[in-house]
């Protein structure tokens, strides 16, 4: 039930998400700008900057961006660029802070904040104009922080968007309702579209990034040989000490030169450590079983 009920921590999961509201607005594409290397972003209006994991630095496009998993890079892309309307719109467009129609009770909504404060356009010393006023908050949710929760079904979801020319599916569990008497069958489910998330361009740019991550970046651990494989790692720091977070791993694949067939999502929850790396150590394994069994 926890697949469907329970929200957690995406983590950079969700970067999938702020890539997507970037490309579908052409503030960017898959090879400009370069973003300027460095081991941290400064948001506008706090002394509390976000750093990449272990101090590292980052740095490139955004393909380079999504390989690492760079925190700084898409902090700035959320706070920066696309800004709150339009990170809020993507996000609602995937089905964040609305209910999946599966059929299956009580499901839960994924949450993403919709309260980042007005738009500064007097100056004075606290707030520059040009920026609003829970922009730290905006960066921070951009990479899946702050307020930010998803469920493992919603996150699916995301993945499965990209990998279906950016149409979220209506999901479900239900096959087919049979006569208990007869066998004959009564009614099936059809396919059908919940709500569009980007458009086509940006999904196909999307999944040759994520194929890209599966490929050579942290959800390298989700490839099998003989399939197209794309995938996102996320790391959910839980603030405790010592220091334990969420794994996740989120991706889909498909026979080459085929739509991809699958979508998945894995979330390991509570794993000792904290690094960018535990969604491809612990999550991306149980995922590629997943794949092994479904294409078997």
């Amino acid at each position: 039930a926890k697949s469907y009920r329970d929200i957690f921590f995406p983590g950079s999961t969700f970067k999938v998400v702020t890539a997507a509201a970037a490309l579908d607005d052409n503030l960017i594409s898959t090879i400009a700008p370069e973003f300027e290397a460095a081991d941290r972003y400064l948001p506008p209006l706090t002394e509390r900057a976000i750093s990449n994991f272990g101090g590292g630095t980052c740095g490139g496009n955004l393909i380079e961006l999504l390989v690492v998993s760079c925190n700084s890079g898409f902090a700035e892309i959320g706070a920066e660029l696309v800004g709150p309307s339009g990170m809020i719109e993507t996000a609602e467009g995937f089905g964040f802070n609305d209910t999946p129609p599966i059929d299956l009770p009580l499901p839960v909504a994924s949450n993403f904040p919709t309260d980042f404060g007005a738009l500064v356009t007097q100056p004075s010393p606290e707030f520059p104009a040009g920026v609003f006023e829970n922009t730290p908050a905006l960066a921070q949710s951009a990479i899946g922080q702050n307020d930010v929760s998803a469920s493992p079904l919603q996150m699916a979801l995301v993945a499965a968007a990209v990998s279906n020319g950016g149409r979220v599916p209506t999901p479900h569990v239900l096959l087919a309702v049979e006569d208990a008497d007869t066998g004959s069958q009564i009614s099936s489910f059809d396919q059908a579209t919940w709500t569009t998330a980007m458009s086509a361009g940006t999904a196909e740019l999307l999944t040759g990034a994520m194929i890209e991550v599966a490929e050579r970046g942290t959800a390298q651990g989700l490839a099998i040989p003989g399939l197209v494989v794309g995938g996102k790692t996320g790391t959910a720091q839980l603030g405790t000490d010592p220091p334990r977070s969420h794994a996740w791993i989120i991706g889909f694949a498909g026979r080459p030169g085929e739509r991809a067939e699958i979508a998945v999502a894995v979330l390991v929850e509570g794993q000792e450590g904290s690094s960018e790396q535990t969604g491809g150590r612990v999550a991306a394994p149980i995922a590629r079983s997943i794949l092994e069994r479904f294409f078997q």
